[in-house]
């Protein structure tokens, strides 16, 4: 496992992403087919629902995720503010050999949760991200293939592009795309291993590799 931190002190930047998840997480729940997908591929972490798989990762670090949803929780501010506190950014991550959804020949998966921490709270989560790693572009090709055909069948739009090296595709469940209401993967190269591949899934369609 890995955790790293780095001190952010842009407020408005907290905010901004505070107000993003939270949108997101409330298209999640909504429960259309797509969203169910989604979960299944988080393991079913915002459904407050963890997979065994990373249950005892998910208690550690985010207790709050294995305890029922409970209604009013804060969304901008922790309990005990009433304004944004200076927060740490940090990643916690995990490494992980099965997935419970996706099928595909990967050499290795890693979970991250990227989270605000305040000195005397537990941390808040503020965007997940999976990737997948493959010893063979023959292999990541097949893990594209796979993943594109489960959000296919139950998307209503969804986009494709190609830039460089790399595959970007989005699904929505909406008719006319909504990026904030969708999920996205991208299959590019390994920056290190030329031969290697890698597959970045998350929910949401900002992608970070303009």
């Amino acid at each position: 496992m890995v955790k790293v931190f780095e001190i952010n002190l842009m407020l408005r930047k907290l905010l901004i992403m505070c107000c993003c998840l939270s949108a997101v997480s409330n298209s999640l729940a909504q429960g259309s087919s797509l969203n169910d997908l989604a979960h299944k591929m988080f393991f079913n972490i915002l459904l407050h629902k963890p997979d065994s798989a990373v249950y005892d990762f998910v208690k550690a670090h985010f207790p709050v995720l294995t305890q029922p949803v409970v209604k009013g929780d804060w969304t901008i501010y922790p309990p005990g503010h009433d304004s944004i506190p200076v927060p740490i950014e940090t990643m916690y991550s995990l490494n992980f050999k099965k997935h419970p959804l996706f099928k595909a020949p990967f050499k290795e998966g890693r979970l991250d949760i990227l989270a605000n921490e305040t000195k005397g709270y537990e941390p808040g989560f503020r965007d997940f991200q999976l990737w997948f790693m493959f010893d063979t572009k023959a292999d990541a090709e097949k893990g594209f293939s796979i993943l594109s055909g489960l959000f296919n069948a139950v998307s209503k739009s969804k986009t494709f592009r190609i830039v460089g090296d790399r595959k970007i595709a989005a699904y929505s469940d909406k008719k006319v795309f909504d990026p904030f209401n969708a999920v996205e993967f991208i299959l590019t190269k390994d920056e290190l291993y030329d031969k290697k591949y890698k597959l970045f899934f998350r929910i949401s369609a900002i992608t970070y590799f303009q």
